[in-house]
């Protein structure tokens, strides 16, 4: 992946000043919604072909992914790559998700997310990578999604087996998030935004500083 690889202070990160998670859930996801359908489309490309073009994601072959809806990343562009990698998408069933193989085709499922047509599961601990959505996201690499806890319950059994890449815009990731242990939430690997790709390793252990890639933009 092209790009300067450099270590910057965590301070260039915004604070998180709401009153709780779920106040920081409610206004980042309000944000998220109203964003220009230009920017989705234009930023998205960017983001899924640096991830595209990265060894991880060429050397691997079962892939995790989801569909962006409601502002989020679009991930059309490596969903297209089905022909030749194994793609898997998340289905909602009962209380927990369970990953399925993308052949081309969708289905609307449980809160009007598009599922995959297919009934073709798969045993997560046999995905290579997972990469994943959320709302707001720390330089330590701390997640929050929905706080339904239907992601960290399958991200908790392959943490530390499998690498767990997001996507996320800029203005969802901040400095650090207090009082994180909400219960499920966990840490991923990789942060992938518009700008930059952050490596949150080096912020759980300096809490100084963070690594961050920032993309060529002839890339």
């Amino acid at each position: 992946m092209k790009g300067e690889l450099k270590e910057i202070p965590i301070s260039e990160f915004p604070e998180f000043n709401f009153k709780d998670i779920e106040e920081g859930r409610r206004k980042i996801l309000e944000i998220r919604r109203n964003l220009p359908e230009g920017f989705i489309r234009e930023n998205s490309v960017k983001i899924a072909k640096n991830i595209i073009k990265t060894d991880t994601f060429q050397k691997s072959k079962k892939i995790a992914c989801f569909v962006g809806v409601k502002g989020e990343p679009d991930t059309s562009l490596i969903l297209q790559t089905y022909k030749e990698k194994e793609i898997f998408l998340p289905k909602t069933i009962g209380n927990e998700i369970k990953f399925f193989r993308y052949e081309g085709e969708l289905e609307k499922g449980r809160y009007g997310i598009p599922e995959p047509a297919s009934s073709l599961e798969i045993n997560p601990e046999e995905i290579d990578i997972f990469i994943v959505p959320g709302v707001i996201f720390d330089t330590r690499g701390f997640r929050i999604g929905f706080g339904k806890g239907f992601y960290d319950r399958v991200l908790k059994k392959v943490k530390g087996k499998k690498k767990i890449i997001a996507l996320a815009w800029k203005f969802q990731i901040f400095r650090e998030i207090k009082g994180e242990k909400e219960g499920f939430d966990v840490f991923v690997d990789e942060i992938y935004s518009e700008e930059f790709v952050l490596y949150p390793s080096l912020a759980r252990s300096s809490k100084n500083s963070v690594l961050v890639r920032v993309f060529d933009i002839f890339s």
